[in-house]
C-alpha cells in the first residue's frame, strides 16, 4: 500500500462517511451479499426523508443498501444534532441490532433515495452459522465503525471546532484525490448547517470559526459551497 493510498484508508476510518472506499480499502466485496438477496424481505424502495430506526427502536435485524445513503443521527438538547454515520450504496446498515436487544440512542432516516434489502435477525443469524465470509464482512463493517465512532470522541475530547472543521474538511479532500491529482482549489457541497450536524455544534459557531479560516487564506465559501484554498494548511490545522 503506497502511502497515498495509506492516507486515504486512515481518514476514511476516521471520518463519519461509510461507503465504497471504505469497503475498498479493508478488501471487503458486497457482492458476496447478492446470493443472500432472496432471503431477505425483498427489495424495498425508500425515498429522502424516510425514516429506518427511530430513538428507542431495536429493529432486530440488519439492512443491506444496494442504493442510495442512509444517514445517523443523535438529537441533543435545544436542537442540536450529532451525525454519527453515513452509510453508502453497497454497505450495510444496523449491524449492531443482530447481536443486542438495547433500543437505538439514534435516529436513521434516508439521505437520498434508497433501495434496501432487510434481513430479520433470525435469517442473518443462519446465514453467518454458514458463511465466513458474511461473518467477516460484518466484523469488519462493526470494527470500522467501531473505529469512526472512536475518533468522533477523540474530536470531541482534545479539539476545538476550528481543528475539527478541518479535520472533516481534510477527510473530503481525501476522498477527492482517489480518482486522480487535484490540480487547483478544491470545491466541497457542504453548508454550514451540514458541518454544524457533524460536529454536534451550532451553526453560528461554525459559521465564525470558517470565516476565521478564511481569513487565514485556507478556503473561501459561497451559498452550500466550500471552496479549499490551501489544503496543507487545512491538515496542519487538523492534526497540529
Amino acid at each position: 500500500m503506497d502511502a497515498k493510498t495509506k492516507e486515504l484508508v486512515e481518514h476514511i476510518t476516521t471520518s463519519i462517511m461509510f461507503d465504497k472506499n471504505t469497503l475498498d480499502g479493508e478488501g471487503m466485496s458486497p457482492a458476496i451479499w447478492n446470493k443472500y438477496l432472496c432471503l431477505s424481505n425483498g427489495k424495498k424502495v425508500r425515498k429522502k426523508g424516510d425514516y429506518l430506526l427511530e430513538i428507542g427502536e431495536n429493529i432486530n435485524g440488519v439492512y443491506f443498501v444496494k442504493k442510495g445513503r442512509i444517514v445517523s443521527n443523535i438529537l441533543g438538547k435545544e436542537g442540536i444534532i450529532k451525525t454519527v454515520g453515513i452509510v453508502d450504496e453497497s454497505c450495510l446498515f444496523g449491524e449492531q441490532f443482530i447481536f443486542h436487544r438495547q433500543p437505538a440512542l439514534f435516529e436513521a432516516f434516508v439521505l437520498e433515495d434508497a433501495e434496501v434489502y432487510f434481513f430479520p435477525k433470525d435469517t442473518i443469524l443462519d446465514i453467518m452459522r454458514k458463511d465466513f465470509e458474511i461473518n467477516i464482512f460484518i466484523m469488519k463493517s462493526l470494527a470500522i465503525k467501531s473505529r469512526m465512532l472512536c475518533s468522533q470522541i477523540e474530536d470531541v475530547c482534545i479539539r476545538n471546532i476550528a481543528q475539527n472543521i478541518c479535520k472533516i474538511l481534510y477527510s473530503i479532500c481525501c476522498y477527492e484525490e482517489k480518482s486522480g491529482e487535484i490540480i487547483g482549489d478544491i470545491l466541497i457541497q457542504l453548508s454550514h448547517q451540514d458541518l454544524a450536524n457533524m460536529l454536534g455544534s451550532h451553526r453560528v459557531t461554525v459559521t465564525k470559526n470558517i470565516n476565521l479560516l478564511k481569513k487565514q487564506g485556507i478556503l473561501d465559501y459561497k451559498y452550500e459551497r466550500i471552496i479549499i484554498k490551501d489544503r496543507h494548511k487545512l491538515k496542519k490545522i487538523a492534526f497540529e
